[in-house]
C-alpha cells in the first residue's frame, strides 16, 4: 500500500493509558517522516493540551479540537467555531443543570473553566493554565468546543436536544461530553488538510479507538482500529492493530509501511 499521510488519534490510541508515548513509537513515526510521509495528530484536545507530545514527536500538521481547528505549522487550514449566541445559551443551559460539574471552554484566546481545578492532578496537567471565569456572563471570543462533565447521561442528551446546530460527542467510559459546531469533525478537518497538501485521501492511513474516530477511519484510504477500540470502530476499520499500551500504531506502521 502507498501511504503518504498518517493521521492518528492520541488518547487511548497513540498514547499509553498513563498519557505517555513511548520512545519506540516516537522513533517509528520519525522514520515515517524521514521517508516523506506526513504525520498528523487528530485529537479532541486543543493544540496547547498536546504540547507534551508535539515536543517529542513534532507532527507535520495538527487536527485539534475534534476537527474544529487544522493547521500546518503556523498556517491555518481549517477553522470551525461555534456561533457566539449559541455558545452563551449553551453555557447557561449547562450551568442550570444540577448534574453538570466542570464546564471547560476551548477558545481562541485561552482555556476557561467554571470553577478551580486541582493543578496538581494529572487529569488537568495538559490543560493548564485553566482560567476560572463566571460563564453565566457569557463569552465574547471565538469558541472551538465546550466540554462538560455530566453525571447523568439523560441530562446530556436533553441539553444536546436544545441545540440542533451543534454536535455532541461522548467518550466511552467517561462522563464528559463535548459540544461543537456541526461543521467541526476530524474527517472534515482531514479532508481540508488533504486538499491543502494535495494528498489523495486514498493514500491516508488513520488510527482511532472511539466514536469520534469512526468517520475518518471509514472514509480514509486505510482505517486502523487499536485492539482496545470500541466495537463500532473495529467494524468500520480495515485493520485492527495491537492495543495502545502495546504501541499498536507504531507496530502496525513498522510492519506495513516501513
Amino acid at each position: 500500500m502507498t501511504i503518504k499521510m498518517i493521521v492518528t488519534d492520541l488518547d487511548r490510541t497513540l498514547l499509553h493509558s498513563d498519557k505517555t508515548v513511548s520512545d519506540y513509537t516516537a522513533r517509528i513515526l520519525l522514520a515515517c517522516q524521514q521517508q516523506g510521509i506526513m504525520v498528523v495528530f487528530a485529537t479532541a484536545r486543543s493544540e496547547n493540551a498536546c504540547k507534551r507530545f508535539t515536543s517529542m514527536i513534532k507532527p507535520d500538521a495538527m487536527i485539534s479540537n475534534g476537527g474544529a481547528f487544522v493547521c500546518v505549522g503556523n498556517e491555518i487550514v481549517y477553522r470551525a467555531t461555534m456561533d457566539m449566541e449559541i455558545t452563551n445559551k449553551l453555557l447557561l443551559s449547562c450551568l442550570k443543570q444540577p448534574s453538570v460539574g466542570y464546564i471547560a471552554v476551548d477558545a481562541e484566546n485561552g482555556y476557561f473553566v467554571n470553577k478551580p481545578v486541582d493543578e496538581s492532578s494529572p487529569t488537568w496537567a495538559d490543560y493548564l493554565p485553566a482560567q476560572v471565569v463566571d460563564l453565566s456572563h457569557g463569552l465574547s471570543c471565538a469558541v472551538y468546543k465546550i466540554s462538560a462533565e455530566i453525571s447523568a447521561a439523560k441530562a446530556a442528551y436533553e441539553i444536546a436536544a436544545e441545540f440542533p446546530a451543534l454536535d455532541m460527542v461522548t467518550w466511552t467510559g467517561e462522563n464528559w461530553v463535548c459540544f461543537s459546531d456541526k461543521t467541526a469533525s476530524k474527517w472534515r478537518g482531514l479532508k481540508a488538510l488533504a486538499g491543502h497538501t494535495g494528498i489523495d485521501t486514498a493514500h491516508i492511513a488513520t488510527f482511532g479507538d472511539d466514536y469520534i474516530d469512526i468517520e475518518m477511519l471509514r472514509e480514509s484510504g486505510v482505517g486502523v482500529a487499536v485492539a482496545n477500540a470500541i466495537d463500532e470502530v473495529k467494524v468500520v476499520a480495515d485493520y485492527t492493530c495491537d492495543t495502545n499500551d502495546n504501541d499498536g500504531v507504531a507496530r502496525w506502521l513498522e510492519e506495513n509501511v516501513l
